[in-house]
């Protein structure tokens, strides 16, 4: 009797042994579906990766554009600047000058036959 409870443990260990292995392969299989899933999404965002760096590339060039204008700009506002300080310099002395032009004006109308009058009869 011996003889034959061996066997069946023998049987009940391989059924063990093929039931494990059936249950490690279910995981692998099931981990071969996920990884071939992601490469599945790898592969999406692979293909959206290509417009958007196209997009980007553009954008770059955008960037190197306003950059070069901006210097451009800042030559021109550097111009400008020193132009409204030889215009205010300028204001400036006209300003001064205005009290002896405006005296000379009174002056050239008191004097016979000078002044507006006559320039504007001739």
């Amino acid at each position: 009797m011996a003889a034959r409870h061996r066997p069946s443990t023998d049987k009940e260990s391989l059924i063990k042994i093929l039931q494990h292995v059936s249950s490690e392969i279910r995981e692998w299989k099931q981990a071969a579906t996920t990884v071939v899933l992601r490469i599945r999404q790898i592969g999406v965002l692979i293909d959206r990766l290509g417009p958007a760096l196209d997009d980007l590339s553009a954008l770059l060039d955008a960037a190197k554009q306003i950059a070069e204008t901006a210097e451009g700009l800042a030559v021109s506002a550097k111009g400008i600047d020193q132009s409204a300080e030889i215009i205010a310099r300028d204001a400036e002395k006209i300003a001064h000058a205005l009290p002896a032009v405006e005296r000379l004006g009174r002056l050239a109308d008191r004097l016979p036959g000078g002044g507006r009058r006559s320039a504007a009869g001739r």
